[in-house]
């Protein structure tokens, strides 16, 4: 598997001018890491004022970070598969259905469509993923083209880092592409105290989440300051957590004479709310808080931190970690979008069928919602009508709805999103997913994606 790229938050691009010097680019390994739910804001690295992650922080000071990076969409599979093809929803064809039936409600990742570990496994590579989200990076999904090895258990990140070294060590002559996909931070929440982290441990309450849907859901009032503050708590509790366990793969990888001849990424799909907007969790809207992301890359050698003001997006990994391998091939047709050289969108297609066709807050989601960025610009175009325009630049809340104020600003994003559309084109509908199973429904509900 190509010198996994650590992919944290969802977007990635190439760190020119970085301190590198691979001794042979064609030999490269490749780490990708995916930090499932971690908000780009509950980050030292990113401006967080806890310590909730000292290893990525230190990582980042040998890295490029990129300040503006967000997810294509705000939940896992569709996110994911951006990730992996370079394309944005509407093109891959893999996102939420409107169904009522949690067993039917997505459509997988088309096999036609063409992955990042199906180019680097053609060209000879050892290609491996340790995934620990059952619900919607399962095979039934799709997302598991071109891995040799593709381990879906919802294990935790020590477990998963021992099965990720295995493979790294196993003696073999060609490059390696390691995936990990960590769930500390998604629900439930990995809640074991942090020495030092809180003035108090955590709650261990199961309850919070459930509690901020009934507060928050129904649009009518805010979250209580108390709960948010709790819930907030278990979050960076499990972020903290997370980040021990990325620093001990890093040092592992170090260890084992990688940290040369490894592009390592490191990114999220997607983040979380804690009531802002009216919201909670995550799959439901296109807000900031559920869509900045870490995007953090090392390139073989690096040893100087940069960060990086281009707006970059989950769709622009593959041409990240392929421009670091130029003896390849080259790639404008297979992956076009590269940072910086396309507009940044992020897609929701309705929600989860527990918040879709709840009695009391399903009509809030009964909507398809689209991001576009021209920063600092973000217009959200809704098929419900409810559109919005912001400027993040003064407004980095999005409590200032510009659309109606700002006619001229807001027809020229939309004619532009509607440019973009057009010019990318529209590919076949993507087929719907494999009926889950009774055990991947019990996983579904373990991971809150079914029930209350």
């Amino acid at each position: 598997m190509r010198r996994l790229v650590l992919l944290l938050v969802s977007g990635v691009a190439v760190a020119a001018g970085a301190a590198c010097a691979p001794r042979a680019p064609e030999r490269l390994n490749v780490v990708l890491l995916s930090l499932d739910t971690v908000r780009a804001d509950h980050l030292g690295c990113y401006g967080y004022g806890r310590a909730t992650s000292p290893n990525l922080d230190a990582f980042a000071r040998t890295a490029t970070l990129y300040r503006r990076s967000f997810s294509s969409a705000p939940w896992t599979l569709p996110t994911h598969a951006s990730l992996f093809t370079g394309r944005y929803s509407f093109e891959h064809g893999a996102h939420g259905l409107r169904s009522k039936d949690p067993a039917r409600s997505l459509a997988a990742l088309p096999p036609e469509r063409v992955t990042l570990a199906e180019v680097l496994d053609e060209r000879g590579y050892a290609t491996a993923a340790f995934v620990a989200n059952t619900g919607f990076l399962s095979r039934r999904c799709g997302v598991n083209q071109g891995f040799e090895i593709y381990q879906t258990r919802r294990l935790p990140a020590r477990e998963l880092n021992a099965a990720a070294m295995a493979f790294v060590r196993k003696p073999r002559k060609q490059p390696f592409f390691l995936f990990l996909n960590y769930m500390e931070a998604h629900r439930p929440y990995d809640t074991r105290p942090r020495p030092g982290l809180l003035e108090r441990p955590p709650s261990q309450d199961p309850n919070l989440i459930p509690r901020l849907y009934d507060a928050v859901l129904p649009g009518k009032a805010d979250a209580p300051a108390a709960l948010v503050r709790d819930l907030v708590d278990q979050y960076d509790t499990a972020i903290a957590n997370l980040d021990e366990e990325v620093g001990n793969l890093l040092a592992a990888l170090t260890a084992a004479g990688h940290e040369d001849d490894t592009i390592v990424v490191i990114t999220s799909d997607h983040g979380e709310f804690f009531g802002e907007h009216r919201l909670a969790e995550h799959s439901k809207d296109v807000y900031q808080e559920v869509l900045a992301v870490p995007l953090i890359v090392r390139s073989p050698g690096q040893r100087v931190g940069r960060v990086v003001d281009t707006v970059a997006s989950s769709v622009d990994v593959p041409r990240l970690v392929l421009d670091h391998l130029p003896k390849l091939g080259n790639w404008p047709e297979q992956f076009p979008l590269a940072i910086g050289n396309h507009p940044v969108l992020a897609e929701e297609y309705y929600a989860r069928p527990k918040d879709l066709w709840h009695p009391i807050w399903g009509p809030r989601f009964d909507r398809v919602r689209t991001a576009f960025f021209e920063w600092p610009a973000k217009l959200i175009e809704s098929s419900d009508g409810q559109h919005e325009l912001y400027d993040l630049s003064r407004d980095a809340r999005e409590v200032d709805n510009r659309f109606a104020a700002e006619p001229a600003a807001a027809a020229r994003l939309t004619q532009a999103l509607a440019r973009f559309r057009a010019e990318r084109g529209a590919p076949a509908a993507a087929p719907e997913a494999p009926a889950a199973a009774p055990e991947d429904l019990e996983e579904l509900k373990a991971l809150g994606y079914v029930g209350g």
